[in-house]
């Protein structure tokens, strides 16, 4: 099955504040178990890491080599085998707070896409992951 905007849905599940620091797990369709994440500099890299590899949505900008042996290897944008379910994916809550993360583009090197809030509050859209970094932390820092 092919990844869409319904099944490319990110829900990230936030157990543990402490101080600045953000930690708990990542579930969606796109992955196989929840993955972890330990601050929200690793979650951005991880997912970014996801987004390039199922190639979902798909960059604007590539990079470029003379040599096709130093072209990372991309998915054609499918679930992976064994994906989790939805109603799994769904299931999943946070002990401290719970987000849908829906990155919609990959323009200009950066994500865009909204941030649905399942703890309380209005959707946010965001331009830019340093933009996504910003709502997350102006949410967290007011549970």
């Amino acid at each position: 099955m092919k990844l869409n905007h319904q099944n490319g849905l990110i829900r990230v599940c936030v157990d543990d504040i402490a101080g600045n620091r953000v930690s708990g797990r990542v579930y969606s369709q796109r992955l196989t178990s929840p993955m972890a994440f330990l601050d929200l500099g690793g979650l951005l890299l991880q997912l970014e890491e996801l987004l390039e590899t199922q190639n979902f949505p798909q960059a604007f900008q590539r990079i470029r080599t003379f040599s096709p042996d130093e072209l990372p290897e991309r998915s054609d944008g499918a679930l992976p085998e064994g994906a989790m379910s939805p109603e799994e994916v769904s299931a999943a809550s946070g002990k401290r707070a719970t987000f849908i993360l829906h990155v919609l583009t990959r323009q200009n090197a950066t994500w865009q896409g909204t941030v649905d809030w399942l703890c309380g509050g209005e959707p946010d859209a965001f331009s830019s992951d340093l933009e996504f970094l910003k709502l997350v932390e102006r949410h967290i820092a007011a549970l």
